[in-house]
């Protein structure tokens, strides 16, 4: 089943993002969507994540920081990986409460994080990096394959149970 998820947080080349990884003891992406099995408590990088949030602001909701990676079936791993303080998962439809969904306000923490996962892009290669790295945006991600779940709530918000 397919994916799309609007999110709000900022891109990052998937070398910079799995050098992060990499230091902080979390296997690396490889340019593959991470399989989330029970977000965020089962997702080794969704507790990092919330572990650096956590730092600058003790009271920050677990739920709302994720890496999202594109990825289209049969093509090779992405370059790009978006790393997320609010998202709205689509899988067939959805009503986007700008607001409540993807709120302009950066959560406390999220650019000392956004920085520190941008630092370890210094030792990486021109080829390897992408256009306007660290850029904060709302950006639209497709994943062919849904990996892992988003729970309930997402099938409710779309009608589909």
């Amino acid at each position: 089943m397919g994916s799309t998820t609007l999110i709000r947080g900022f891109k990052v080349s998937v070398a910079t993002f799995d050098a992060f990884l990499r230091a902080n003891n979390v296997y690396e992406t490889y340019g593959t969507p991470p399989f989330y099995k029970e977000h965020p408590d089962k997702d080794p990088i969704s507790k990092l994540l919330f572990a650096k949030i956590s730092q600058h602001d003790p009271d920050a909701d677990k739920n709302k920081f994720r890496v999202l990676i594109p990825h289209i079936r049969g093509f090779t791993g992405s370059q790009t990986a978006y790393v997320a303080y609010a998202w709205a998962a689509v899988v067939a439809h959805r009503e986007v409460k700008m607001d409540e969904d993807l709120p302009v306000e950066v959560p406390t923490g999220f650019e000392e994080l956004r920085q520190d996962i941008l630092g370890y892009g210094k030792d990486i290669g021109e080829g390897d990096k992408i256009a306007d790295e660290g850029k904060l945006g709302i950006y639209m991600v497709v994943t062919y394959d849904i990996r892992g779940s988003y729970g309930d709530e997402l099938y409710r918000s779309e009608g589909l149970i």
